[in-house]
Protein backbone atom coordinates (compact mmCIF):
# COMPACT_ATOMS: atom_id res chain seq x y z
CA UNK A 1 0.00 0.00 0.00
CA UNK A 2 0.77 3.44 -1.07
CA UNK A 3 0.92 6.34 1.52
CA UNK A 4 0.74 10.03 0.68
CA UNK A 5 3.39 11.26 2.35
CA UNK A 6 4.03 14.75 0.41
CA UNK A 7 2.85 17.97 2.59
CA UNK A 8 4.04 20.78 0.98
CA UNK A 9 1.89 19.82 -2.16
CA UNK A 10 -1.95 19.96 -2.11
CA UNK A 11 -3.03 16.82 -3.91
CA UNK A 12 -6.60 17.12 -5.47
CA UNK A 13 -7.74 13.42 -4.49
CA UNK A 14 -9.79 13.04 -7.40
CA UNK A 15 -6.85 14.08 -9.58
CA UNK A 16 -5.15 10.98 -7.09
CA UNK A 17 -7.87 8.84 -8.11
CA UNK A 18 -7.54 9.23 -11.73
CA UNK A 19 -3.55 7.58 -11.12
CA UNK A 20 -4.28 4.28 -12.63
CA UNK A 21 -1.67 1.38 -12.51
CA UNK A 22 -1.35 0.44 -16.41
CA UNK A 23 -0.48 -3.53 -15.22
CA UNK A 24 -2.47 -3.47 -12.40
CA UNK A 25 -3.69 -6.77 -13.53
CA UNK A 26 -0.21 -8.31 -13.20
CA UNK A 27 2.09 -6.25 -11.28
CA UNK A 28 1.77 -4.23 -7.96
CA UNK A 29 3.95 -0.93 -8.29
CA UNK A 30 5.23 0.47 -5.38
CA UNK A 31 7.01 3.86 -4.79
CA UNK A 32 9.97 4.62 -2.42
CA UNK A 33 12.06 8.04 -1.59
CA UNK A 34 14.68 7.87 0.49
CA UNK A 35 18.61 7.83 0.77
CA UNK A 36 21.23 6.17 -1.48
CA UNK A 37 24.84 6.01 -1.26
CA UNK A 38 24.92 6.69 -5.43
CA UNK A 39 23.76 10.08 -4.50
CA UNK A 40 23.88 13.38 -1.97
CA UNK A 41 20.11 13.98 -2.19
CA UNK A 42 17.45 11.50 -1.56
CA UNK A 43 15.82 9.81 -4.38
CA UNK A 44 12.94 7.17 -5.31
CA UNK A 45 13.49 3.34 -6.30
CA UNK A 46 10.12 1.55 -7.00
CA UNK A 47 9.26 -2.24 -6.84
CA UNK A 48 7.85 -4.24 -8.77
CA UNK A 49 5.85 -7.30 -7.62
CA UNK A 50 4.71 -10.12 -10.29
CA UNK A 51 1.39 -11.25 -9.28
CA UNK A 52 2.22 -14.66 -11.30
CA UNK A 53 3.77 -17.64 -9.29
CA UNK A 54 5.98 -16.93 -6.94
CA UNK A 55 5.26 -13.26 -6.20
CA UNK A 56 8.87 -12.53 -7.06
CA UNK A 57 9.86 -8.48 -6.91
CA UNK A 58 12.61 -6.27 -8.55
CA UNK A 59 13.36 -3.12 -7.19
CA UNK A 60 15.33 -0.28 -9.36
CA UNK A 61 16.09 3.32 -8.78
CA UNK A 62 13.46 5.71 -10.85
CA UNK A 63 16.63 7.35 -12.66
CA UNK A 64 18.09 4.61 -14.04
CA UNK A 65 14.35 3.02 -15.54
CA UNK A 66 14.78 4.48 -18.85
CA UNK A 67 18.77 4.22 -19.57
CA UNK A 68 19.08 0.35 -17.96
CA UNK A 69 15.18 -0.19 -19.99
CA UNK A 70 16.17 -2.77 -22.37
CA UNK A 71 17.65 -4.62 -19.04
CA UNK A 72 15.13 -4.07 -16.82
CA UNK A 73 12.60 -5.19 -19.87
CA UNK A 74 14.28 -8.56 -19.52
CA UNK A 75 15.20 -8.92 -16.07
CA UNK A 76 11.62 -8.39 -15.06
CA UNK A 77 10.37 -10.92 -17.85
CA UNK A 78 12.29 -13.78 -16.41
CA UNK A 79 9.32 -14.12 -13.40
CA UNK A 80 6.90 -12.12 -14.41
CA UNK A 81 5.20 -10.86 -17.93
CA UNK A 82 5.54 -7.25 -19.13
CA UNK A 83 5.74 -5.87 -22.66
CA UNK A 84 7.10 -2.91 -23.79
CA UNK A 85 4.97 -0.43 -24.45
CA UNK A 86 3.56 -1.67 -20.83
CA UNK A 87 6.68 -0.55 -19.43
CA UNK A 88 6.68 2.90 -21.14
CA UNK A 89 3.50 3.13 -19.75
CA UNK A 90 4.61 2.15 -16.46
CA UNK A 91 7.74 4.44 -16.11
CA UNK A 92 4.80 7.58 -17.03
CA UNK A 93 2.61 5.96 -14.22
CA UNK A 94 6.12 5.99 -11.68
CA UNK A 95 5.97 9.90 -12.92
CA UNK A 96 2.77 10.71 -11.85
CA UNK A 97 3.22 9.08 -8.87
CA UNK A 98 6.17 11.34 -8.01
CA UNK A 99 4.57 14.34 -9.09
CA UNK A 100 1.49 14.15 -6.60
CA UNK A 101 3.94 12.40 -3.75
CA UNK A 102 2.73 9.18 -3.59
CA UNK A 103 5.20 6.84 -2.30
CA UNK A 104 6.69 5.93 0.94
CA UNK A 105 9.12 7.50 2.99
CA UNK A 106 11.63 5.60 3.91
CA UNK A 107 15.57 5.98 5.74
CA UNK A 108 17.52 3.59 3.27
CA UNK A 109 16.69 2.64 -0.07
CA UNK A 110 18.93 -0.06 -0.06
CA UNK A 111 17.10 -1.59 2.85
CA UNK A 112 13.85 -2.27 0.60
CA UNK A 113 15.85 -2.99 -2.66
CA UNK A 114 15.11 -6.21 -3.93
CA UNK A 115 17.97 -8.21 -5.71
CA UNK A 116 20.76 -8.60 -3.66
CA UNK A 117 22.85 -11.68 -1.70
CA UNK A 118 21.88 -11.51 2.21
CA UNK A 119 24.94 -10.78 4.36
CA UNK A 120 25.75 -14.32 5.26
CA UNK A 121 25.80 -15.21 1.52
CA UNK A 122 27.31 -12.02 0.94
CA UNK A 123 30.35 -12.65 3.63
CA UNK A 124 30.87 -16.43 2.38
CA UNK A 125 31.22 -15.07 -1.51
CA UNK A 126 33.94 -12.59 -0.19
CA UNK A 127 35.72 -14.97 1.52
CA UNK A 128 36.02 -16.97 -1.43
CA UNK A 129 37.19 -13.90 -3.45
CA UNK A 130 39.53 -13.56 -1.18
CA UNK A 131 41.00 -16.99 -0.84
CA UNK A 132 41.24 -16.93 -4.41
CA UNK A 133 43.27 -13.88 -4.37
CA UNK A 134 45.86 -15.37 -1.56
CA UNK A 135 46.11 -18.47 -3.76
CA UNK A 136 47.26 -16.73 -6.86
CA UNK A 137 48.96 -13.13 -5.82
CA UNK A 138 51.01 -12.82 -9.06
CA UNK A 139 47.77 -12.50 -10.58
CA UNK A 140 47.03 -9.09 -8.70
CA UNK A 141 50.39 -7.03 -8.85
CA UNK A 142 50.56 -3.69 -7.39
CA UNK A 143 49.75 -0.70 -9.15
CA UNK A 144 53.44 0.58 -8.21
CA UNK A 145 54.45 -2.40 -9.62
CA UNK A 146 53.62 -1.54 -12.93
CA UNK A 147 53.27 -5.48 -13.98
CA UNK A 148 49.39 -5.31 -14.63
CA UNK A 149 48.79 -6.97 -18.10
CA UNK A 150 45.69 -6.72 -19.58
CA UNK A 151 43.80 -10.24 -20.03
CA UNK A 152 47.01 -11.67 -17.97
CA UNK A 153 46.38 -10.16 -14.66
CA UNK A 154 43.48 -10.73 -12.84
CA UNK A 155 43.57 -7.49 -10.39
CA UNK A 156 45.68 -5.01 -9.26
CA UNK A 157 46.17 -4.15 -5.36
CA UNK A 158 45.46 -0.09 -5.25
CA UNK A 159 48.95 0.77 -3.20
CA UNK A 160 49.33 3.94 -4.38
CA UNK A 161 48.89 7.58 -2.26
CA UNK A 162 45.91 8.08 -4.61
CA UNK A 163 43.78 4.97 -3.90
CA UNK A 164 44.80 4.85 -0.66
CA UNK A 165 43.07 7.87 0.22
CA UNK A 166 40.25 6.97 -2.01
CA UNK A 167 39.47 3.62 -0.84
CA UNK A 168 41.75 2.88 2.18
CA UNK A 169 44.31 0.50 2.53
CA UNK A 170 44.22 -2.92 1.21
CA UNK A 171 42.07 -2.43 -1.21
CA UNK A 172 41.87 -4.69 -4.32
CA UNK A 173 40.61 -3.88 -7.87
CA UNK A 174 39.43 -7.07 -9.80
CA UNK A 175 38.71 -8.00 -13.25
CA UNK A 176 35.07 -8.69 -13.94
CA UNK A 177 36.16 -11.48 -15.88
CA UNK A 178 38.29 -12.92 -12.80
CA UNK A 179 35.04 -11.84 -10.67
CA UNK A 180 33.05 -14.10 -13.11
CA UNK A 181 35.50 -17.20 -12.87
CA UNK A 182 35.61 -17.04 -9.11
CA UNK A 183 32.03 -16.83 -8.56
CA UNK A 184 32.02 -19.63 -10.98
CA UNK A 185 29.76 -17.90 -13.27
CA UNK A 186 30.10 -17.83 -17.35
CA UNK A 187 30.79 -14.25 -18.95
CA UNK A 188 27.41 -14.22 -20.14
CA UNK A 189 26.35 -13.80 -16.66
CA UNK A 190 27.83 -10.10 -15.96
CA UNK A 191 23.80 -8.85 -16.39
CA UNK A 192 22.30 -11.73 -15.22
CA UNK A 193 20.38 -11.90 -12.45
CA UNK A 194 22.46 -13.82 -10.05
CA UNK A 195 25.50 -11.99 -10.76
CA UNK A 196 23.50 -8.65 -9.77
CA UNK A 197 22.59 -10.11 -6.87
CA UNK A 198 25.69 -11.25 -5.58
CA UNK A 199 27.35 -7.66 -6.50
CA UNK A 200 24.77 -5.90 -5.29
CA UNK A 201 24.89 -7.69 -1.66
CA UNK A 202 28.87 -6.64 -2.00
CA UNK A 203 28.11 -3.29 -1.95
CA UNK A 204 25.18 -3.44 0.36
CA UNK A 205 27.31 -4.93 3.25
CA UNK A 206 30.16 -3.05 2.41
CA UNK A 207 32.65 -5.61 0.26
CA UNK A 208 33.00 -3.82 -2.87
CA UNK A 209 33.65 -0.03 -2.56
CA UNK A 210 31.84 2.57 -4.65
CA UNK A 211 33.00 6.13 -5.53
CA UNK A 212 31.43 7.33 -8.68
CA UNK A 213 28.41 8.73 -8.79
CA UNK A 214 27.51 6.75 -12.16
CA UNK A 215 25.29 3.40 -11.84
CA UNK A 216 28.09 1.21 -12.40
CA UNK A 217 29.34 -0.92 -9.79
CA UNK A 218 32.68 -0.69 -11.14
CA UNK A 219 35.26 1.97 -10.56
CA UNK A 220 37.64 3.60 -13.06
CA UNK A 221 41.20 2.52 -12.34
CA UNK A 222 44.36 3.28 -13.79
CA UNK A 223 46.38 -0.15 -13.20
CA UNK A 224 49.92 0.80 -14.06
CA UNK A 225 51.72 3.49 -12.21
CA UNK A 226 53.11 4.58 -15.34
CA UNK A 227 50.45 4.35 -17.62
CA UNK A 228 47.01 6.82 -18.76
CA UNK A 229 45.39 3.89 -19.75
CA UNK A 230 41.92 3.37 -17.78
CA UNK A 231 39.84 0.57 -17.04
CA UNK A 232 37.31 -0.58 -14.89
CA UNK A 233 37.44 -3.11 -11.89
CA UNK A 234 35.04 -3.86 -9.12
CA UNK A 235 36.87 -2.74 -5.92
CA UNK A 236 37.06 -4.67 -2.79
CA UNK A 237 38.28 -4.09 0.81
CA UNK A 238 40.88 -6.03 1.01
CA UNK A 239 41.14 -7.25 4.46
CA UNK A 240 38.11 -8.63 4.91
CA UNK A 241 36.33 -5.92 6.89
CA UNK A 242 33.13 -4.53 5.90
CA UNK A 243 33.27 -1.37 4.98
CA UNK A 244 30.91 1.81 4.47
CA UNK A 245 29.75 2.37 0.38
Amino acid sequence: MLHLVKENIHTDSKKTSEIVNPVATLWDIELFYGKHPNYTECTYSVNFTTKLEGHASRCYLVIDLREHFDEYLRELNVFGSIEKSELHKTIEYIKQLKINGIFKRVPNLLSVMEGKAGSDESLELFELVMEAVQSDPDAFPSVSSNLYKHRVSSGVVLDTDQYITKYGHGALAITTEALLEILNLDEGSTKSIRFMEITRGFLANGYLLKRNRGPRLQEPIRPNLYSKEVKRFYVFKGDGTAQDA
